[in-house]
């Protein structure tokens, strides 16, 4: 077999391999869930340039759930939609975007709920969620914006209504320019609550 065949066939196997991870072990972040089919199909580290894009991982990924998952990921799917517009109903003073899995349709039952916020200060959502008696756990969000240096934003884990929530923290002028998506590097889709609401009331075929 020629090497650009073997080459080819390689990168096919961690597609196949990282999507499966992604969608059958709760894996979410693209780079761990090739780094964990790389060391199953016993490619060394050197090889990274030949590893496929995140986003023919996701669209394989789109498509083993279609496949294999059928009605249940689309049950579960629903319900972490449901979900999430629960949360923008409580977090509506913060202008909540839904974002992540559960928007694209990649979700599975151990993805969190990412939802952007936006607030005059950090400090207003932290003193929020004390009044509301919801713990939560600290942590940075390291986002990109085209060519620009990266930036690193708050991030809340928390649970509320039985659903893991990651919210991250933005400026209140910064809600019209969205940072690059993981996947393709695009603009990252953000969805408001009304938007969830219509997406709901859609028949759920195909992923968003």
């Amino acid at each position: 077999m020629a090497k650009s065949q073997q080459q080819s066939r390689l990168r096919r196997l961690l597609v196949v391999e990282s999507a499966r991870i992604m969608a059958d072990e709760g894996v979410v972040d693209f780079r761990v869930a090739k780094e964990k089919a790389a060391r199953r199909l016993g490619v060394g580290g050197d090889a990274q340039q030949g590893w496929p894009s995140n986003a023919e991982i996701e669209e394989e990924l789109h498509s083993r759930l279609q496949l294999f998952h059928g009605e249940a990921h689309s049950a579960e799917l629903r319900q972490l939609r449901e979900q999430a517009l629960q949360a923008m109903h409580w977090l509506t003073e913060f202008q909540p975007r839904l974002t992540g899995p559960v928007l694209s349709g990649t979700a599975t039952r151990h993805t969190a709920i990412t939802l952007h916020l936006f607030a005059d200060t950090p400090e207003s959502v932290l003193f929020f969620l004390m009044d509301q008696q919801v713990a939560y756990e600290e942590a940075w969000q390291r986002l990109h914006y085209g060519d620009a240096p990266a930036r690193d934003y708050p991030s809340l884990k928390l649970n509320y209504a039985s659903a893991d929530l990651r919210l991250v923290l933005f400026d209140l002028d910064e809600d019209r320019r969205s940072p690059a998506s993981p996947v393709d590097g695009k603009p990252l889709r953000r969805a408001t609550l009304g938007q969830v609401q219509k997406l709901l009331a859609e028949p759920l075929t195909n992923p968003v």
